[in-house]
């Protein structure tokens, strides 16, 4: 929903009958977005526990935990090097790897849509391995909309996207307790006898 609704106000215009308001400038990303690079972490181990449980995020998904935060604020996270054109979503304490860059803005979800409609393929500068830089990203061309329109997609999204990102939160608690509790069923630690007799 929120794609269609990005696509119908900024790419075909349809609430302005199918072309661009008249105030709307041209502009590139940089003008809405502030991006720098990851780090490298001081310390990582492949799964969670009581001394490292922040995620530590690498170009296309959670790749180890760390002990300490990098960020704790809404920020989207594109890979740098190796794996490109996937955009992740952060809104919680994390740790940003030096392969990714880090995109925040004020205008959140109008940039995340921006990253998701962006053909990183052809902005590849590597010759053996793919590599994305800041400044290509910065200048990416973009359509700017006026305050009150930019402010009403970003109330109107910001609710939908509150939703999914709530969804995929209780789906990963689900698989956390799926998967710590199916081992104990399956070896007969567990038994669905003992839930009858807690009754």
């Amino acid at each position: 929903m929120a794609q269609e609704i990005f696509k119908s106000w900024f790419v075909d215009f349809e609430p302005w009958g199918g072309r661009k308001p008249a105030d709307w400038k041209d502009g590139y990303f940089s003008d809405v977005v502030s991006i720098t690079s990851g780090k490298r972490p001081p310390f990582r181990q492949a799964t969670t526990s009581n001394k490292a449980d922040i995620p530590l995020i690498g170009a296309s998904s959670i790749m180890g935990f760390t002990n300490a935060v990098l960020y704790d604020e809404k920020i989207l996270i594109a890979g740098r090097v190796g794996t490109h054109g996937i955009i992740q979503r952060y809104s919680r304490p994390c740790w940003a790897s030096d392969n990714t860059l880090v995109i925040k803005s004020d205008y959140y979800e109008f940039a995340y849509q921006h990253l998701c409609s962006i053909n990183f393929h052809n902005m590849n500068r590597g010759s053996t391995q793919p590599l994305i830089t800041q400044t290509d990203l910065k200048n990416v061309p973009i359509i700017l909309p006026d305050q009150a329109t930019l402010s009403n997609f970003e109330e109107l999204v910001d609710s939908l996207m509150k939703l999914f990102d709530n969804n995929i939160l209780e789906n990963g608690r689900l698989a956390t307790i799926r998967d710590t509790l199916l081992p104990r069923l399956m070896s007969g630690e567990l038994s669905v006898f003992d839930i009858d007799d807690a009754k």
